[in-house]
């Protein structure tokens, strides 16, 4: 019975999921982000870490989604 729904809805759901976190921790203050960083390097930016991470889930996603 389950097996006969579409997955097409749970797909979008969790691809808007993720892309809303991405948003919200872009969204996140410079001082939040290098709280503990002894200097500011561009690498050292956990915003970008967690964008490319999400990247990364988004790809695993789609690959095994389908």
């Amino acid at each position: 019975m389950i097996d006969a729904l579409p997955v097409w809805p749970a797909y979008l759901f969790t691809t808007v999921l993720f892309l809303g976190i991405a948003a919200a921790s872009l969204r996140l203050p410079p001082e939040r982000a290098y709280a503990d960083a002894p200097d500011r390097r561009r690498w050292r930016d956990i915003r970008w870490w967690a964008v490319a991470l999400i990247v990364v889930q988004l790809g695993l996603y789609g690959v095994f989604s389908g």
